[in-house]
């Protein structure tokens, strides 16, 4: 009697969570408006309410001042101004929302992958997520570029490819969620057919989340952990649910 070979066993993707970076995992609101405020004076003109520059906070910079009164003749030069301002004092400017570590470490001692996708170039997100201790807690940070010329979804679809390179399995979208406060988030997401989780604390707010199509909103820090570990089929200690 011959014996049959063994199958050869399919490698399966290890659970993925796609984190935003301001606005879900940080307070990066004061130095992004002093930045904004900075560039409107070096222009001559009024800054937008406080409620329209918190607006600025997610999307790539040039795609937010156009939409608040800058020519396209003065975009460069008011991008240039944010940006010495940003990398000389607002990149510092910036917190970790409470309960943020806590989350992280439930979600990588239950054997996800945390891989942050920030619109936030990576010159300034690595190092600041170095200062503010969150980079042990993490996978890996992909940032845009600094010409910040990419949308949302292509740095999702960057963040996936890292994924694939150093895990050598494609990820499996029923075992992948973004998590993220704005629309660009939701919007990325669904262009490669993830889900995204949108957090209520950041700075686009429950209706332009679920306008845009989140799965669901999370209101509480604390909840996010048990959240995403139930979305994602796991157990606190790393094992599928049946």
């Amino acid at each position: 009697m011959t014996s049959q070979p063994r199958p050869t066993p399919v490698p399966r993707s290890r659970p993925l969570v796609l984190l935003d970076l301001d606005g879900t995992l940080m307070n990066s609101a004061p130095g992004v408006l002093s930045s904004v405020r900075a560039a409107y004076a070096h222009l001559g003109m009024p800054a937008p309410t406080e409620a329209a520059m918190r607006t600025f906070i997610g999307p790539p910079i040039g795609h937010s001042f156009p939409a608040h009164g800058v020519a396209a003749e003065n975009l460069a030069d008011a991008i240039a101004v944010y940006n010495e301002h940003f990398g000389r004092v607002g990149v510092w400017d910036t917190t970790v929302f409470d309960g943020i570590p806590e989350a992280l470490r439930t979600l990588r001692e239950a054997g996800a992958l945390l891989v942050v996708a920030t619109a936030k170039p990576a010159t300034w997100a690595l190092p600041i997520c170095a200062e503010v201790g969150l980079t042990p807690l993490l996978d890996a940070v992909v940032g845009a570029p600094d010409d910040e010329s990419e949308s949302k979804g292509q740095i999702m679809g960057r963040a996936l490819a890292w994924v694939r390179e150093h895990t050598g399995v494609a990820h499996d979208p029923a075992r992948t969620v973004m998590v993220g406060d704005r629309e660009h988030d939701v919007e990325g997401a669904h262009e490669h057919g993830i889900a995204c989780v949108g957090v209520a604390w950041g700075y686009g707010g429950e209706d332009e989340l679920r306008r845009t199509g989140a799965a669901e909103v999370v209101h509480d820090v604390a909840d996010l952990a048990p959240r995403l570990l139930d979305r994602l089929g796991l157990t606190d200690a790393g094992r599928r649910t049946a």
